[in-house]
């Protein structure tokens, strides 16, 4: 019998989730956090690290994990050690490519929220104030606004975040008894 457990990628959470898989709209039993994977770093990663080691989970995990996450017993281990040995096996411009693409998508879904939330800041209400809905338009309206303008904050940190990745390839990285300090230049 397999198990009836499955992975799937939270979009608005921008997180991996396990889910048991035996009823409609149940909740997570798993949530691969940055802290599952840093744990075998010894260092924060990055949006773009996160993401390759969440699809080299999602790529390997053994039926017995899936059993374990169906049961809500999984815990973070040797796969998750097995994604970060995994992305620190890629030859250096390959994870110069996966970071330079996270930086490109995260500006472009910051530019869209941007639009987005000025679009609701500025739109028009088709309705008068005696209208039946004019303050569930005005509501609806108002959390539009709220909602892209916290998406914009939340892509903000990550870009702040991509931007502390490193390739090891810097200048002053190759000696590293000797850190660089541009103003000694």
């Amino acid at each position: 019998m397999s198990p009836n457990a499955y992975l799937s990628w939270d979009f608005d959470a921008r997180m991996l989730r396990g889910y048991p898989g035996e009823t409609e709209g149940e909740s997570p039993s798993f949530t691969w956090t940055y802290s599952d994977f840093e744990e075998f770093n010894s260092e924060a990663i990055t949006p773009s690290m996160y993401e390759y080691m969440c699809d080299y989970v999602q790529s390997n995990i053994s039926r017995e994990n899936l059993y374990d996450v169906q049961a809500g017993e999984y815990y973070s281990g040797e796969l998750e050690e097995e994604a970060v040995d995994a992305y620190f096996e890629l030859p250096i411009l390959e994870r110069i490519k996966l970071h330079n693409e996270m930086n490109s998508k995260l500006q472009n879904e910051k530019m869209l929220a941007i639009q987005k939330e000025e679009a609701f800041s500025d739109a028009d209400c088709p309705f008068d104030s005696t209208s039946p809905i004019y303050e569930e338009y005005c509501k609806w309206r108002e959390e539009g606004q709220q909602k892209w303008e916290n998406e914009y904050c939340v892509l903000d940190l990550l870009i702040k975040e991509e931007s502390n990745w490193c390739s090891g390839a810097e200048e002053g990285a190759e000696n590293k008894q000797q850190m660089y300090d541009p103003v000694e230049v």
